[in-house]
C-alpha cells in the first residue's frame, strides 16, 4: 500500500490560481511545515487529508497568494487607528468640523496631555486650506494639538504644540522643511516636510511598548484584507529607535503575523551622515527582516512639494522642492550600495525621479550592482526615465492609488490633464520590462489591495473620469503587481508571491474570482480568510475553516 503523508493544511473545493510563470489554475493545495507541498485536483489533495489536517474548504471561492503590499507604514498606520481625532475627509466637510473633533477630544483628556490627529487634506475641505493654529487654540487651551495631513508630508499644530517644542518666530526654516508664517513672521502652525519632523519626532506616547501596540493594530487590519508580507518603507521616521524596538518586542514574544521587509529611514543609519554607512546585519526570522534603507527625495505633488521639472498647473513658477541635494543623494546612494544595502528612494516628482536615476546610473555595470534598487511612488515619471530605469535596472513601487484619490486634482489644479494622465505609467513601464510593485502607501490611502488592483486595471478617479486609459494593465499583471513581482522587490520571488511548491502557503481567500468579475467589481470583492504559512490568521464568520 502506497504511504501518502499527511499534511497540516489543505485548501480544496474552489479555484487556487497559483499566479506562476504559466498561470496555472488548481482545484485544491495542500501545505505542510509553512510551505505548499501539492497543488491540484480535489481528488489529488483529498489524499493528504488526515486526523491533524485544517481543512479549508473554499465553497468555490477563490484562493490567490497572499497580498505583498510593497510600500506601506505599519506604525505610522496604527497610530492613526489608535487616535482621538480622526481628521479626514470624509467624514469632515470643513475646518469647523475639524475643530469640533478636537474640542470633544479636548474634554475627554486631561490638562496637558497631546492631541494626536490624522488625514486631514486641505485639498478635499470647503475652505481650501490647511487648518491653523488660529483654527485650533480657542478648542484646546489646555492642550498641545498636532494634526498630520494624509499625505504625511506636512501637519499643523496649535500654540501649546509649538511651544513645547521650542518653536517660535526666531526659529529658522531646516533644510528641506519649511516653518509657514504669517505676515508678522510668526508660525501659523503648518509645517512643511523636514519641519513637521521637527514637531513629530518628540511627541509623547511613542514609546516601544506604545508603538508595539500600534503595529498590532495594523497587524489585523492587513491580515483582514489579505495583506500576508508588508514592506515597510521608512522604519523611524514616525517614532525613531523605538520603532525597531517595538518590532523587536513583537517578535521575541511571537505576536507578529504578517511577515515585514523593513526598510530603515536614511536618518537612523550609523555612519550615514559621514559616507560610511554600518553594512546590514544577517536576518534569518522570516516574519522580519530589515532589507533595506529608504531615502526621502522631494516631498507630495497635492503639497506642492513634489519637485517637479516643469511648474505646477495651479503655480506655475512653483516647482517644488527637494529634500536632498542631487549631489547628496548620489552620495547617500553611493555609500548605501557600497555597504551592501538596497535602496529605495521615495520620488513623486520628474526632477526628483531625474536626481534618483542620476544617483543610481553611477553605480557599478551599465544595468547596476544587482541589488534592486528602488523609486518609491515614481508618480510622474516620463518615457524618457523609464528609458533610463530599464537600462539600469532600477525597480519601481507605483502608488497606483493616485489615480483614484488625487487623479481629479492632479488633472485640474496640480498637474493638468496631459501630465495627470500619465500618474503611474504602468503599461509603459512593463513595455520596457520594468519590474515593479503596487502599493497604498497606508496610511496615506486605505489597505485592500483589491481596490489597487481596480485602479490599475480602470483608471478611475472619484469623479467617475477615465484617466490614461492607455496605461491601465489587465487583471493579471495588476495582481502580479501585489504578489508575485511585489516579492521580486524584496529579492523573495523564490518563496512568496505565487503558489508553488516548496513556497511559503500564504494565501488569501477571496470571494471571487478578480479575472472573471465585470473588472468594476474587482474592488467589492472581498477577502474572506487569510493563510500565512498554512495557517489560518484571520477569517470571516462565513469562512468554512474546520478541523
Amino acid at each position: 500500500m502506497e504511504f501518502v503523508r499527511e499534511a497540516d493544511f489543505v485548501a480544496l473545493g474552489g479555484t487556487v490560481l497559483t499566479l506562476d510563470a504559466a498561470g496555472r489554475r488548481v482545484r485544491a493545495l495542500a501545505a505542510s511545515g509553512g510551505r505548499i507541498t501539492a497543488l491540484g485536483s480535489e481528488r489529488e489533495i483529498s489524499r493528504l487529508i488526515g486526523p491533524g489536517t485544517t481543512v479549508l474548504d473554499l465553497a468555490e471561492r477563490t484562493v490567490i497568494p497572499g497580498f505583498v503590499e510593497s510600500h506601506n507604514h505599519p506604525a505610522f498606520f496604527g497610530m492613526t487607528l489608535a487616535a482621538p481625532v480622526d481628521a479626514g475627509s470624509p467624514p469632515n466637510d470643513t475646518i469647523a468640523d475639524i475643530a469640533g473633533r478636537v474640542a470633544q477630544a479636548a474634554k475627554e483628556l486631561g490638562p496637558g496631555e497631546w492631541i494626536r490627529g490624522f488625514r486631514y487634506d486641505d485639498t478635499l475641505l470647503a475652505d481650501g486650506r490647511h487648518p491653523t493654529r488660529a483654527d485650533l487654540d480657542p478648542v484646546s487651551g489646555r492642550n498641545p494639538v498636532v494634526l498630520t495631513h494624509v499625505s504625511g508630508h506636512f501637519c499643523t499644530a496649535n500654540s501649546l504644540a509649538l511651544r513645547e517644542v521650542g518653536i517660535t518666530a526666531e526659529t529658522p526654516d531646516p533644510p528641506g522643511g519649511l516653518i509657514v508664517r504669517d505676515a508678522r513672521g510668526e508660525p501659523t502652525g503648518v509645517l512643511v516636510e523636514t519641519a513637521a519632523f521637527l514637531v513629530t519626532s518628540r511627541l509623547p506616547g511613542q514609546s516601544a511598548g506604545e508603538l508595539a501596540e500600534a503595529l498590532l493594530l495594523a497587524d489585523e487590519e492587513y491580515l483582514a484584507n489579505g495583506v500576508t508580507s508588508v514592506h515597510d518603507t521608512g522604519i523611524g521616521l514616525i517614532g525613531g529607535a523605538a520603532e525597531l524596538e517595538a518590532y523587536a518586542l513583537l517578535r521575541r514574544a511571537g505576536k507578529l503575523r504578517v511577515r515585514v521587509r523593513g526598510y530603515l529611514f536614511d536618518g537612523l543609519l550609523p555612519g550615514l551622515d559621514e559616507g560610511h554607512p554600518e553594512p546590514p546585519e544577517a536576518q534569518a526570522d522570516d516574519k522580519f527582516a530589515m532589507t533595506g534603507v529608504k531615502i526621502v527625495a522631494d516631498g507630495s505633488i497635492q503639497g506642492k512639494t513634489g519637485c517637479l521639472a516643469e511648474g505646477y498647473t495651479c503655480d506655475p513658477d512653483e516647482h517644488g522642492m527637494m529634500l536632498l541635494e542631487p549631489a547628496d543623494l548620489g552620495r547617500r546612494i553611493a555609500a548605501l550600495d557600497a555597504a551592501g544595502w538596497q535602496v529605495a528612494v521615495h520620488g513623486n516628482g520628474d526632477a526628483a525621479i531625474d536626481a534618483i536615476i542620476d544617483g543610481y546610473s553611477r553605480l557599478g555595470s551599465p544595468r547596476g550592482t544587482g541589488r534592486r534598487h528602488r523609486i518609491e511612488h515614481c508618480q510622474t515619471v516620463r518615457e524618457d526615465q523609464l528609458d533610463r530605469m530599464a537600462a539600469h535596472d532600477v525597480l519601481a513601487s507605483f502608488f497606483v492609488k493616485h489615480v483614484y484619490y488625487w487623479g481629479d486634482r492632479h488633472r485640474d489644479v496640480f498637474l493638468g490633464p496631459e501630465r495627470a494622465r500619465r500618474i503611474s505609467p504602468l503599461v509603459s513601464a512593463r513595455s520596457r520590462g520594468i519590474h515593479f510593485g503596487l502599493h497604498s502607501d497606508t496610511p496615506v490611502t486605505p489597505v485592500p489591495p483589491l481596490e489597487g488592483i481596480w485602479c490599475a486595471v480602470r483608471r478611475i478617479t472619484r469623479q467617475g473620469k477615465v484617466l490614461g486609459p492607455e496605461q491601465a494593465v489587465d487583471v493579471d499583471a495588476a495582481l502580479r503587481g501585489y504578489t508575485i513581482d511585489a516579492a521580486y522587490l524584496a529579492g523573495e520571488e523564490d518563496v512568496k508571491g505565487s503558489l508553488e511548491i516548496g513556497k511559503l502557503a500564504d494565501l488569501a481567500v477571496l470571494s471571487g474570482d478578480p479575472t472573471t468579475v465585470d473588472p468594476d467589481l474587482i474592488r467589492e470583492l472581498t477577502v474572506d480568510a487569510t493563510v500565512s504559512g498554512g495557517e489560518v490568521v484571520w477569517r470571516r464568520e462565513t469562512t468554512g475553516a474546520r478541523r
